[in-house]
């Protein structure tokens, strides 16, 4: 006879040990946007906190962090204080805040303590520029009822009044103003008939810009680069590129721009090798290099050479590159060098002989830290994450698993272990969205703790199409959508059972995103999973095409979908349409203003699952975009997710 009692405190003590575990890791702040003072001897970050109130914007801070290891915030919004950007010739220090009006992020300058509006721009900042003499700032600003990227929610930008009715036509888009730093006299100076997604100044006047006559999301996807008149509001088209572009750069004379082009899943997603375009010739070359095959971010050094930083495979490389594409040297570590997993980054001294990140790897919480050259150590600016780490309770052994995919490709991925338990466990297998991602070494790998501090072993698989890997790898999975990438994933699951790892009779599968879509054919293509928890994401590829905000779907099938060909693969290739009789108990979790993936790809999926008798069950959180960002929603996800899988692969506990 089963001990009821008993069984009912195992639960409570898992869903207490959840409970800690997300909290802990609710109290993790995230420094960004690191800008140096002109001395180099500071660096000035906004900081973050992981998750927000109900109906409250991030509460993000401007802070200063000394080289002496001084820390000092600088301001206390009301509201979110952004993108801090230090003048070249003084003290001043630019930055985004909405403390005005909610949502809407205007220009400030901090002078002497002091915090003023400066300029009047119609819409809400997304990049800041100072020009070379101090006088001027650029300012790239979106209009309401735009939307914002996958990798920030992915919901429409609105502020003020609500909009009643909400519009979307081909108007609005993102725009470039100029703002005199003394006086706040602004002038549009982009385009008059297209939107700027990414831009860089040109020392002489102007900028280089990623520009796109679709103002939405689908328009980023077939964007070009461009040269920009200030004066005429003109545009020069500079290059067609194949994929997307990303980190326009300009040289310090103004010669030569600098850019990343590779296929990308998603805005801000870009990994490639780095392009240099002679502005006078029009001439294009590749720096063909293995240690720089997946640059995220650049800024140039000199005339002859840039700074790097992007993937490589479970972690990061940065160093320098000249034109001639010789690499004057590359450091490797098992670490997020960067902001987040969506780009690795530098930000370089004024000298130009030191230079800082945001950096992470398993056990180590992101914090702020300076190298004073390519072979000086790390020395950490920051400790204000060291509270989250000490004595975690249950924090899982991260393990590096290599397999063989589909067609014999060589393969990685991680595995989270709970501390001291023996295998086989039940595990969950957690695939990452993108697919232009991959889960790295990082304190929180896949955003996966929780379920390894609940006892489940947890396999972060990277597949094919993702980054890290170079071009070609990254490339595999286009036209073939949930086909060799997901026997790529099957292949990893056999090695984590072949390890020891993983109970075969107790798995179960989970995603965001792409990785939803993924967890959701697994759910319709399989009997290999007891449970499944589907979060954003897409179960039909043709009815997400045509009510989502991107053109991610084109690229992914291998062309439009108004061509028979590629929407019949859109068909063949959606879990909606190859549901048989699904052995998988299925929740799902979604954003009610998802713009990237809708909500309606949920119903879609949960109608079908209960049409044909399988358990199933649908959350929707509301005011939540693409990914959860109030604490509450959080919290109930992690709760629901990890009770979900108790239920159906411990039925005992």
């Amino acid at each position: 006879m089963r001990d009821n009692s008993r069984t009912h405190s195992k639960k409570i003590e898992t869903s207490d040990r959840i409970s800690k575990a997300v909290i802990r890791l609710d109290r993790l702040r995230f420094p960004s946007n690191l800008s140096f003072e002109r001395d180099g001897n500071a660096i000035i970050a906004a900081v973050s906190p992981a998750s927000r109130e109900p109906g409250k914007s991030f509460r993000s801070r401007i802070w200063r962090f000394g080289l002496d290891g001084s820390a000092i915030q600088l301001t206390r919004g009301p509201n979110a204080d952004d993108l801090p950007r230090c003048s070249p010739v003084d003290d001043r220090i630019a930055f985004s805040s909405d403390r005005e009006i909610k949502d809407k992020m205007a220009l400030f300058v901090l002078e002497k303590g002091a915090v003023r509006p400066l300029g009047d721009i119609p819409g809400t900042i997304e990049d800041l520029r100072w020009t070379a003499d101090g006088t001027t700032l650029t300012a790239l600003a979106a209009d309401r009822g735009l939307d914002g990227g996958a990798t920030n929610g992915a919901v429409r930008l609105s502020w003020g009044e609500v909009d009643d009715p909400a519009i979307t036509n081909p108007t609005p888009r993102r725009r470039l103003f100029k703002v005199n730093a003394s006086d706040g006299a602004t002038v549009e100076v982009g385009p008059a008939d297209h939107a700027v997604w990414e831009f860089d100044l040109i020392p002489t006047g102007g900028a280089i810009a990623v520009i796109s006559a679709d103002a939405s999301e689908r328009g980023w996807y077939h964007a070009r680069l461009a040269r920009l008149d200030f004066k005429k509001r003109s545009v020069s088209i500079i290059h067609m590129p194949r994929w997307q572009l990303q980190s326009p750069a300009v040289s310090p004379s103004g010669r030569r721009a600098a850019f990343l082009e590779g296929w990308s899943s998603d805005r801000g997603l870009v990994a490639s090798e780095i392009r240099i375009l002679d502005l006078k010739t029009g001439k294009v070359m590749t720096l063909a290099s293995p240690e720089a095959s997946n640059v995220t971010t650049l800024e140039w050094r000199d005339e002859r050479s840039l700074w790097f930083a992007g993937w490589s495979k479970l972690g990061s490389s940065y160093g320098v590159i000249g034109i001639d594409g010789k690499v004057a040297w590359s450091t490797y570590e098992d670490a997020i060098i960067g902001t987040n997993s969506f780009a690795a980054s530098l930000t370089v001294a004024p000298n130009k002989k030191g230079f800082a990140a945001v950096r992470e790897t398993v056990g180590a919480p992101p914090e702020v830290a300076f190298k004073s050259d390519a072979n000086a150590p790390w020395e950490p600016l920051t400790r204000m994450n060291r509270a989250v780490r000490r004595d975690f309770p249950f924090y899982p052994e991260v393990r590096a698993l290599r397999w063989r995919g589909s067609g014999n490709l060589e393969l990685e991925g991680l595995v989270l272990v709970p501390p001291g338990c023996q295998g086989p466990l039940p595990m969950v297998v957690d695939i990452h969205g993108g697919p232009s991602w991959a889960a790295k070494h990082a304190f929180n790998p896949g955003y996966a703790v929780p379920l390894a501090v609940a006892g489940y072993a947890v396999f972060l698989p990277n597949y094919r199409g993702n980054t890290g890997w170079g071009q070609a790898f990254a490339k595999l999975n286009i036209g073939d959508p949930a086909g060799a990438e997901f026997t790529d994933i099957l292949r990893g699951i056999d090695r984590c059972i072949a390890e020891g790892i993983a109970d075969p009779g107790r798995l179960g599968v989970t995603g965001a995103s792409y990785g939803g879509y993924l967890t959701a054919w697994a759910v319709a293509t399989t009997v290999r999973f007891k449970a499944a928890v589907v979060v954003s994401g897409i179960s039909n590829q043709l009815s997400s095409h045509y009510s989502c905000n991107h053109d991610f779907s084109e690229f992914i099938v291998g062309g439009p979908l108004s061509k028979e060909r590629y929407r019949k693969m859109a068909i063949d290739r959606s879990p909606l349409f190859r549901l048989g009789k699904p052995s998988a108990a299925t929740l799902i979790l979604h954003g009610s203003e998802d713009r990237c993936t809708p909500l309606g790809q949920a119903q879609e999926f949960y109608s079908a699952l209960l049409e044909r008798g399988a358990p199933a069950e649908l959350v929707v959180y509301p005011r939540e975009g693409h990914g959860m960002r109030e604490r509450a929603h959080r919290h109930d996800a992690w709760q629901r997710t990890v009770a979900w899988f108790d239920r159906w692969l411990r039925p005992g506990k």
